[in-house]
């Protein structure tokens, strides 16, 4: 996937930062059809083939920003302050949380591999010893590799001692462990929403931004104007996400307008504690192992691809899902806004009738622009009892949720665990074969997102930089109970 310090990344946030800035401003209908023109100026040296095409991807964007589906709803003709009417007027569905931008795509050539002309034509020539079907060839002295006999295994690629073989992957294509993605008709990207599991993995990947979140911000942003009392709940990730400590940053949400902040690690300790006594029931009754429960994108690949494994899944709700109800309870009349870094919190907050909204870290980093706050700037709020949560604030890392089950059984030293750090379409297979062949562990924790949600499509910073804040911070280290594996 590509690295989140990139030019398209740059661009998202400023274009959202002056869709908000217009709306606080209240002009955003009469100025919203000149923000491509202002944001792509002529002058401009364009990244695609015209600064005319720059300005139509900054449209669609702004489009994305404001819920809209473009895979159903792309009339050219129709101009942006009509959708601006459209969404203010009525919240725009949810689902699907992904929609793609068919003029943004670079319709990639199919994956292949290739030999450059790196290759010496050495006397060893292990790229055609170890080729499986024979594919390789050589020619006035030089290796090639016929395509059609070609299965792309990658085997010439890890022999060859020149490193002369480059892989060529279509990168959304690549990132999808589902194989959701195909091309259509056109050659333009298409995705298979049957197949999709809104990890996002493909958005993050593309490096032409064809492939775009539908943003749930603006029904958020009308919340917070409308007087209605609203209820942050920022993730565990957040901690690490914005200069400034975890105090500050839930004093720069309340200067937003929301009413209170509520960390979802409150919600992950009752996650924690019923996976816990589910996991040592199975032990006791010898029943096999028992997978988490927490990542939305690993829910939805049990339930359209891997099945055998609902009953292997917990049966506990997710943080997010527990903080819900403990805000409906204590604040009734409010409305509650799920801040984090997962795409796929859509689908499941769409189920859960206790939450009203889902934005990103990005998102929030985007209001907080748009308003001028300053995290660092801000006065630490007083913070009320965490230590009974305080090591779920790790549940955003790698291996978090298994440590925070294993603190609270009896005997942890007893427990098997296996990790499941990010899933590719390599996981998807190894866990199909726990079919017939179960793994040796009693507790699996699955992330969809390679090093857990710090790692999530909707970050803001670097998940190894969060790694280094959130360790300054001072907050419970992952490692502080070993796990057997």
């Amino acid at each position: 996937m590509l690295e989140i310090n990139n030019q398209y990344t740059l661009m998202k946030r400023r274009i959202d930062t002056e869709v908000l800035r217009a709306y606080f401003a209240g002009d955003l209908e009469e100025v919203v059809d000149t923000l491509p023109i202002q944001i792509i100026p002529r002058e401009r040296v364009p990244n695609r083939c015209c600064v005319y095409k720059e300005r139509a991807m900054v449209r669609y964007r702004i489009m994305s920003l404001l819920g809209v589906d473009i895979d159903r709803d792309d009339d050219e003709l129709k101009p942006l302050k009509a959708f601006v009417r459209e969404t203010l007027a009525h919240d725009p569905p949810v689902l699907p949380t992904l929609t793609t931008i068919s003029p943004g795509c670079s319709s990639c050539p199919d994956e292949q591999y290739h030999i450059t002309d790196s290759c010496r034509g050495c006397f060893a020539r292990p790229c055609m010893a170890n080729c499986p079907k024979d594919a390789i060839v050589f020619i006035n002295g030089r290796a090639q590799i016929i395509d059609e006999r070609c299965v792309k295994c990658g085997k010439c690629l890890e022999v060859c001692p020149f490193h002369a073989v480059v892989h060529i992957p279509v990168p959304c294509e690549e990132a999808c462990p589902v194989d959701a993605i195909k091309k259509n008709a056109e050659g333009f990207v298409d995705i298979d929403h049957a197949k999709c599991i809104s990890c996002g993995h493909c958005a993050r990947s593309c490096p032409f931004g064809a492939i775009v979140e539908r943003s749930g911000l603006f029904p958020v942003v009308k919340m917070l104007t409308s007087g209605t009392p609203v209820v942050a709940m920022i993730a565990p990730a957040i901690d690490g996400q914005f200069p400034g400590s975890l105090a500050q940053i839930k004093a720069a949400v309340l200067a937003l307008g929301f009413t209170a902040v509520v960390e979802v690690a409150q919600g992950a300790s009752v996650t924690a504690m019923h996976e816990a006594g589910e996991l040592s029931g199975r032990m006791e009754a010898r029943q096999g192992y028992l997978t988490t429960s927490c990542c939305p994108a690993y829910m939805e690949l049990v339930d359209k691809h891997l099945p055998f494994l609902k009953s292997r899944r917990s049966s506990a709700l997710s943080p997010m899902a527990y903080t819900a109800k403990l805000c409906a309870e204590s604040i009734p009349d409010s409305k509650r806004v799920f801040i984090g870094p997962c795409l796929a919190k859509k689908v499941e907050a769409a189920g859960i009738a206790e939450i009203d909204g889902v934005i990103s870290f990005s998102e929030l980093a985007a209001l907080f622009i748009a308003k001028e706050i300053d995290v660092r700037e801000m006065q630490a709020v007083a913070s009320e009892d965490t230590l009974a949560f305080q090591d779920c604030r790790e549940f955003a890392c790698s291996q978090g949720v298994a440590h925070a089950v294993l603190r609270r059984v009896v005997d942890p030293d007893a427990v098997r665990v296996l990790p499941v750090d990010g899933v590719d379409r390599k996981t998807v297979r190894t866990m199909k074969v726990w079919e017939k062949r179960p793994p040796e562990a009693d507790l699996v924790e699955v992330m969809c997102c390679e090093g857990g949600c710090l790692a999530g499509p909707g970050v803001v910073v670097n998940p190894k930089l969060a790694i280094r804040l959130r360790q300054g911070a001072n907050v419970v280290k992952v490692g502080a109970v070993p796990l057997k594996r």
